[in-house]
This record gives structure tokens, C-alpha cells and sequence, in this order.
């Protein structure tokens, strides 16, 4: 062992600097490992309209990525212009996906423009704005932001073909039939114009939710073919369980959800293709099964949403099955009236969850109206619970529309405390409840028959 007390005084000092050096680099690589996450490159020029400011200095201004975090946002990437207005900016983001780009005044006092912007890895993309900023907005221009912006016109145009459709009363056409293929079509095809692209990806699943329904075995076969790399694979494997129970039978759609699962490459996707295998189970009254599956995903995935998920499953098998005393809530309808399920004891209740333009439900419509018509209002009490917060969208399909019965727009959508209740997670769900408030039983999509069946029984003993 060297005793450094006998060394010359330069020697340990320039030994004591050297080792004090070394400790501070390691110190300092501990300290600042490298950015995880996924990046991409913006760059581009903010300049203002001569009309407003003929100074021609265009610094100041900043372009910011950001991120929610809870009531905060964080920054993933920050440019500043010079003088010219030019600015160059890499954004770090946790995952590939969607996130805020805002245009912020000088000094950050004003928010100028903002818009949607797609981070994923390796993308490059140029953002050239004259303020004030026309119709239209900003427009980042790069193939993954391409991708998204033909994503968004896609879904636009459909929306407002659907809003048409709901206000001349056209549910049952032809023309309704040829426009969700169309969009489908659409949206399908953008995994061949943006190979990969995110928004590519988010298409694909939305294709297939526009054809649950109406095209059950392209569903099928379209989902075998969507990616462990597609953001919304558990989606897909969601959408394709449901058209195989229907075209194949239970047997049928287990197998298909172990096609998934083998083909998973996260545990979140295992996780998620677990969980469609419970609601298989329940959806179907096998309780046992059910209970089971949902124990199983609550061992294998501790502490983490899916046991949570796993807890709210449980809690419809052991509350919300035909026996169960139902759940009370109180709300109000779109008339401002109060409503709770314990007012309305006394008479059979049917809640039905929906989405309007939903197409599975526009084509129930009639057959529910003619329900309703043979019922006395005070014998059956309709509860219709729209999950869709967009009033545009619920006034389209309500105006000039016979839609009887107490109405109300369930506060957060699927994720608020009238969906939770009845744990509904998929439209249209409807749950009938006896006079004595004991759950009569859950009718999910197309059960529309079994839920009539059941309703005259009720009224024939009631009567």
C-alpha cells in the first residue's frame, strides 16, 4: 500500500486533483443519465403579419411541447426565435403519442396558437407561422403529423356525414351503411399511405369499431392483422372478441383473445387482453370463471390499474348479476329534473347506456321506441343515459327525433359515476331492474330481443 504522506506535496496535490476529478465526472454522470423517452425534431420560422409589425425582429417568441401532469404541464421541449424568427427545438416525450404544441408571445404573456403534435422517434418536422394566425391553425409539417392530420379529417368528415344522417332520420339507410364502410375504408388504408405512422395505427383501430356490427368478419380478420406495435392493440382485441362471440360463439372468441395474448409483447397488453377474457366471462353469466380470471389478473399484476380493474369486475359479479339489490344514483335529465333510482321504485326500470350515432343503437331505435309505446309510462320508467359529453352530437340525434322516456348525460362519459355505478364500459349497455329494485338482468349490444322478452315477463306478473 502507498502512504501518500510521503510523497512531495505537488505529487498528492496533483494525485488529490486527479482522483477529486475523477469523482466529480463520475459524480456528475450519476446525476444526469441520459434522457429516456422518444425524440423527434422541430424547427422552423414565426414571423408577424408587416401590417402589425413592420420592425422586422421576430425574436422572443416561444414554441413549447408539453405534457399534463395532473393540474401541471410539463415542458418535453422548448424553441425560442432570433431575430428572423427562426427556431430549432428537440422534444422528448415519455412515449410515442399526441401532444400540445403552443405558440407563446414575447416575454410568454400571451398563448397564440396551439394544436395537436405527434412525438415519436426519428420524426422531423418544420412549422412555419405568420401571426396572427389564419383559419386553419398551425400546421406542423412531417410524415407522422401528416399522418395525424389525415387521421383528423377522416374522423371530421365522418362526423359531420353521421350528424346529417341522425338529423334527416337516415339511421337505417343505405347511404349510413355505405358511409361507415367508406370511413372505414379511409382509415384502414392509412396504414399503406403512412406505413407505421401513429396516427396510421390509431386508424386501424378505428376501423374497426365502425365495422362492429355491420361487417363482423372483416372485423375479425382485419384485427388478426393489427400490430403489438399499434398503440390501441387491447382495443382491437376488444372490438374482435365481441364480433367472433357473435358470428362463432364464446368457445370462438376464447380463442381468438389467446391468439392476442400470445401475440403481446408488453405486460400491459397481456394485462389488457386478460381483462377482455373477464368481461368474456361475465358478459356470458359465468361467474365462477369470471371470479377466477379477474383473481388471476389481480395476483398477476399487484398495485397497478389492472387490479383495480380487476376489484371493479369482481364488484359486478358479486353486485350488478340478476338477483342483485341495483345501485341507486341520483342525477339530472336534460330538463333540469332530479332523478334517483329509489324515486323511481315501484315499476320495472331500464337503463340503457348509448352513445348518439352510435349505429348499432340508431338501429335499435325504432324497435326501443315501439317498446316504449307499449308501456304506460307509469307502468316501465325508460332511463336513457347518453355517454357522449358532445352536445352537438346529442342534439342531432334527439331534435326532430322521437326519443321518449327520461334523458340524461352522464357527468365524464364512460369514466363518470353513472357509468362506473353499473361498471359500463361498452354502448349500448342496457340493465333492466325490477319494481322491487333487484337487477333483472344486463343486455349488451344486440340483446334487444332477450330484453323484451324479459320486460313483458315482468309486466305480465306485475299485471
Amino acid at each position: 500500500m502507498i502512504d501518500s504522506t510521503t510523497m512531495p506535496s505537488p505529487l498528492r496535490r496533483s494525485l488529490r486533483g486527479g482522483l477529486l476529478l475523477t469523482l466529480l465526472l463520475l459524480g456528475l454522470m450519476g446525476c444526469r443519465p441520459e434522457p429516456e423517452g422518444v425524440r423527434s425534431y422541430l424547427e422552423g420560422q414565426i414571423t408577424v403579419r408587416s401590417s402589425i409589425d413592420s420592425s422586422g425582429d421576430y425574436s422572443g417568441f416561444r414554441v413549447l411541447a408539453l405534457q399534463a401532469d395532473g393540474r401541471t404541464l410539463d415542458t418535453l421541449g422548448q424553441g425560442v426565435t432570433g431575430p428572423d424568427g427562426r427556431f430549432e427545438m428537440t422534444v422528448t416525450a415519455p412515449e410515442r403519442g399526441t401532444y400540445p404544441l403552443v405558440v407563446w408571445g414575447r416575454q410568454g404573456q400571451q398563448r397564440l396558437a396551439a394544436t395537436d403534435y405527434v412525438v415519436a422517434a426519428g420524426d422531423s418536422g418544420t412549422l412555419n407561422v405568420e401571426l396572427p394566425v389564419r383559419r386553419g391553425g398551425l400546421r406542423v409539417r412531417s410524415p407522422e403529423n401528416a399522418a395525424l392530420m389525415a387521421y383528423r379529417n377522416t374522423i371530421a368528415q365522418h362526423r359531420r356525414t353521421l350528424v346529417q344522417q341522425i338529423q334527416t332520420d337516415g339511421a337505417d339507410s343505405v347511404a349510413m351503411r355505405q358511409g361507415v364502410r367508406q370511413t372505414s375504408s379511409m382509415l384502414w388504408s392509412l396504414r399503406e399511405t403512412f406505413p407505421e405512422a401513429y396516427a396510421s395505427q390509431l386508424g386501424a383501430a378505428e376501423s374497426l369499431s365502425l365495422l362492429a356490427g355491420w361487417n363482423d368478419s372483416l372485423v375479425v380478420a382485419r384485427a388478426r392483422s393489427i400490430e403489438p406495435s399499434n398503440p390501441r392493440f387491447v382495443e382491437a382485441a376488444r372490438i374482435a372478441r365481441r364480433a367472433q362471440a357473435r358470428l362463432r360463439g364464446q368457445d370462438a372468441a376464447l380463442r381468438l383473445l389467446d391468439e392476442f395474448e400470445t401475440r403481446a409483447v408488453s405486460s400491459a397488453q397481456k394485462a389488457g387482453v386478460q381483462s377482455i377474457r373477464v368481461r368474456a366471462f361475465i358478459d356470458s353469466l359465468h361467474s365462477d370463471a369470471a371470479l377466477s380470471a379477474a383473481q388471476t389478473l389481480k395476483n398477476e399484476y399487484p398495485n397497478t390499474t389492472w387490479a383495480d380493474w380487476a376489484d371493479r369486475a369482481m364488484y359486478e359479479v358479486n353486485n350488478l348479476l340478476p338477483g342483485s339489490d341495483a345501485p341507486t344514483f341520483e342525477a339530472r335529465t336534460v330538463r333540469g329534473d332530479s332523478l334517483s333510482i329509489d324515486g323511481l321504485r315501484g315499476r320495472p326500470i331500464l337503463l340503457e347506456y348509448y352513445r348518439p350515432g352510435n349505429n348499432l343503437y340508431a338501429r335499435q331505435l325504432s324497435t326501443r321506441n315501439a317498446l316504449y309505446r307499449n308501456t304506460r309510462s307509469d307502468s316501465v320508467a325508460f332511463v336513457s343515459i347518453s355517454v357522449e359529453p358532445d352536445s352537438l352530437v346529442y342534439r342531432a340525434f334527439t331534435e326532430n327525433r322521437a326519443f321518449p322516456g327520461r334523458k340524461v348525460i352522464a357527468p365524464g362519459g364512460l369514466d363518470g359515476p353513472l357509468a362506473r355505478t353499473y361498471n359500463v364500459v361498452n354502448v349500448p349497455t342496457r340493465v333492466l331492474i325490477d319494481a322491487d329494485g333487484r337487477i333483472v338482468g344486463r343486455y349488451p349490444g344486440t340483446a334487444f330481443l332477450a330484453l323484451q322478452e324479459e320486460l313483458a315477463r315482468l309486466l305480465r306478473e306485475d299485471g
